[in-house]
């Protein structure tokens, strides 16, 4: 029949594959939290309005490597590329965020509040008071 040592050999055997078994479900989780993650801020991110971010993350977040490859190609083209692109690119973001900011009412609330903190003293391009209106 079986002698003691392929009892304990075998024994050992699933014991061991248990303990792997268990270690590779555990950086699966890790694997499917990180890419979750990702896909969380690429949603916010394209809440915001940025495009170019959230298009990465999402290929991250469903382990399309090549499509995130083409993405930092086409990324570095742009950055390396004249300095008119790069401005023209994050002018969009800014009025894609400035858009978004003007939303919400927190959002209105902080910009006037950093409008007014930027207005210097004899800054004509400010109007504090207007004459009434006369109706004739």
């Amino acid at each position: 029949m079986f002698s003691l040592s392929s009892v304990l050999i075998c024994i050992l055997l699933v014991a061991l594959g248990a303990v792997v078994a268990k270690w590779l479900f555990k950086k699966d989780t890790e694997v499917e939290n990180r890419r979750r993650a990702a896909g969380q801020l690429a949603a916010t991110l394209k809440s915001y309005g940025l495009v170019v971010l959230p298009d990465f993350l999402i290929d991250y977040s469903v382990g399309d490597y090549s499509g995130m490859g083409y993405k930092i190609k086409e990324t570095a083209k742009l950055l390396a590329g004249s300095p008119e692109a790069v401005v023209k690119e994050f002018d969009g973001i800014f009025s894609r965020v400035l858009t978004a900011k003007l939303a919400s009412e927190g959002g209105r609330t902080l910009l006037a509040a950093k409008l007014a903190d930027a207005v210097k003293a004899g800054d004509t391009s400010v109007v504090t008071s207007a004459p009434a209106a006369k109706i004739a």
